[in-house]
């Protein structure tokens, strides 16, 4: 027995010796397959560590927008000052003291109303004496014409006599002429925009007294390089803003064209009038003008982003049902900052790629993380379909139609519940 417990111990030790001597050293096994999503980074990041990734084939984020159903209107922009419709400025024609003012800034005068008075007293004493001469001279006249009738009068001092008294109408006129000046009138409906006199002062001739304006309408004077001036009429409507880009605040129309072209600027002036500008602008605002020049029916808009030119190719990217873009060459039409007219290669309801487009090829896996709108400006782009409402068209992949006039035409648009027929799959 007691020879036997040492060997039992001894035995132990060994086999637990092996055991962890076992576990120590590394085994020939083959390295395990990695797991979805990629080998591990280093650090610890384990299958996270790639995202972008779906087995070995990297996937973009991206940005999309749905394409838009909408009238274009081309336009030409300018800017300029706003001026009254009329605006005129009162000189004195006589010489006196202003005895009272009746127009003051910002009063609103009618045709025909006095605006103030020079001097009445003395102007109406000249009209008096005037028209006393004038009595005087018709009498002389009238006692000298019986004499001469009866023979005790000469012709010539007859004749003498009428040239008195037509020299003293004339003096007469003067003098009621004169008193008119002293009260002068308003030659149209307005507003007082200067005065420059006040009661007692002392005027000249030619001295300044009002400016007043007809402020409805009131007008914008363009200066446009020649080639813009062709596709301008007169009558063609034009709306106004502010800013360049901000809300529309009046509509108005082209009042006329000039025929010539300034030698020195070479450009042609154009008179756009604005019959209610008045409302919420003053005269002298520098203010932006857009003219519409051409309407384009149902046409199919796209974000200026969606387009990448590549080798004179403009092409997008075409979102499609298995998570993957095609790429469609498409032909463009008109244009702006912000927007693009695709003539031919899409249809209402396609969604196009607009952020990301650089890192992407035909077939290229995509993750959509956000859908935008197409940011369009009210008076270029009249949306006819709001995005929500357009229906999605599935179109097979080497399909590079034209969306053709009206949406209604688009089969999606048409038979949204339609259930004959073999149900369309995209490739």
């Amino acid at each position: 027995m007691k020879v036997m417990f040492p060997r039992i111990i001894a035995a132990i030790v060994l086999i637990s010796v092996g055991w962890f001597s076992h576990s120590l050293v590394p085994t020939s096994e083959a390295p395990k397959a990695p797991q979805r999503g990629g080998w591990p980074r280093p650090g610890g990041m384990g299958t996270s560590g790639y995202e972008g990734r779906k087995g070995n084939e990297e996937v973009v984020p991206v940005e999309v927008s749905s394409t838009l159903l909408a009238v274009i209107r081309e336009r030409v922009r300018s800017s300029g000052i706003l001026e009254p419709e009329r605006e005129v400025t009162v000189l004195s024609r006589v010489e006196g003291t202003v005895d009272e003012v009746v127009a003051v800034e910002g009063a609103r005068i009618r045709e025909g109303q006095s605006l103030c008075a020079i001097d009445q007293k003395e102007l109406l004493i000249a009209a008096e004496v005037a028209n006393i001469e004038l009595q005087q001279a018709n009498a002389n006249y009238k006692r000298l014409e019986d004499l001469a009738k009866t023979g005790d009068s000469s012709g010539e001092v007859l004749e003498n006599a009428r040239f008195s008294k037509e020299r003293a109408q004339a003096g007469h006129q003067t003098a009621l002429i004169n008193l008119g000046h002293s009260q002068p009138k308003a030659l149209f409906d307005g507003i007082v925009m200067r005065r420059r006199i006040e009661p007692g002062q002392y005027v000249r001739v030619g001295d300044e007294l009002f400016t007043y304006a007809d402020f409805e309408p009131l007008r914008v004077r363009m200066y446009l390089p020649e080639g813009e001036v062709q596709d301008l009429e007169k009558g063609q409507r034009c709306v106004l803003r502010s800013e360049s880009d901000g809300p529309i605040l009046t509509e108005g129309t082209i009042e006329r064209i000039s025929p010539v072209i300034d030698r020195q600027s070479l450009t042609v002036e154009v008179l756009a009038i604005f019959p209610e500008a008045s409302v919420t602008l003053r005269p002298g605002s520098f203010v932006h003008v857009d003219v519409i020049t051409r309407t384009l029916e149902n046409r199919v808009v796209v974000p200026r982003k969606a387009v990448a030119s590549r080798q004179n190719r403009n092409l997008v990217y075409r979102l499609l049902a298995d998570e993957t873009v095609q790429e469609v060459e498409v032909v463009t039409g008109f244009e702006n900052d912000s927007i693009v007219v695709i003539e031919e290669g899409l249809s209402i309801g396609d969604k196009l790629v607009v952020q990301g487009i650089e890192k992407l090829k035909d077939r290229s896996k995509v993750s959509v993380y956000r859908s935008i709108p197409v940011e369009v400006d009210e008076l270029t782009v009249e949306p006819l379909q709001t995005e929500a409402k357009a229906p999605n068209v599935k179109i097979p992949a080497g399909d590079t139609r034209a969306a053709k006039t009206p949406a209604a035409k688009t089969p999606a648009a048409d038979t949204p519940k339609r259930k004959k027929g073999p149900k369309r799959e995209r490739p």
